[in-house]
């Protein structure tokens, strides 16, 4: 996690990864301990309240285009991180009710795409032929949201990064 401030790609990619497919699209149910008005809406006492995680992340006013995947979203013309973009934390909950745990799954993601990247070429499959197999981007709907099966390749980058996979594979 040193690295962090010297790879703002890493950090944005991670946060678009957050913003465009959030897990659980409708967050985790919330009950309204007051009566309350929102947007001139009345929330009764003892509402159950889903807040739309997926409407929150893909809102064309924070984020142009939301259903493209583009983690420059979240860079400066320098390639910095630009604050004046909305955090996707947001799909942690928010307000007193923000998921404590954030940081750690934060840290956790970054560090796995970090640590993948460096080490493995990703890329996209091919037929026997040769031609590629364009993958695609559709997720499972429902409670949990996760990308369904396609096929890529992921190959290491060097034979450093080989010998690293091969003795860190437990063997049987």
């Amino acid at each position: 996690m040193a690295d962090e401030s010297h790879l703002p790609y890493i950090t944005a990619l991670v946060n678009e990864v957050l913003r465009w497919q959030p897990i659980v699209p409708l967050g985790i149910a919330h009950k309204s301990t007051t009566e309350g008005v929102y947007n001139g809406y009345r929330i009764p006492e003892n509402s159950v309240i889903f807040p739309n995680i997926w409407a929150i992340l893909h809102d064309e006013k924070a984020y142009p285009e939301p259903e493209v995947f583009r983690p420059e979203r979240f860079l400066t013309q320098d390639g910095q991180l630009d604050p004046d973009v909305r955090d996707p934390a947001e799909g942690f909950g928010f307000g007193r009710r923000i998921c404590p745990g954030r940081h750690l799954v934060f840290a956790a993601l970054w560090l796995s795409v970090a640590s993948t990247l460096s080490t493995m070429k990703i890329s996209k499959a091919t037929r026997p032929d040769g031609t590629t197999i364009e993958p695609s981007a559709k997720y499972a709907s429902g409670l949990l949201s996760h990308p369904l099966p396609f096929k890529c390749t992921i190959r290491p980058r060097s034979k450093e990064a080989e010998e690293l996979i091969r003795n860190t594979i437990i063997q049987p």
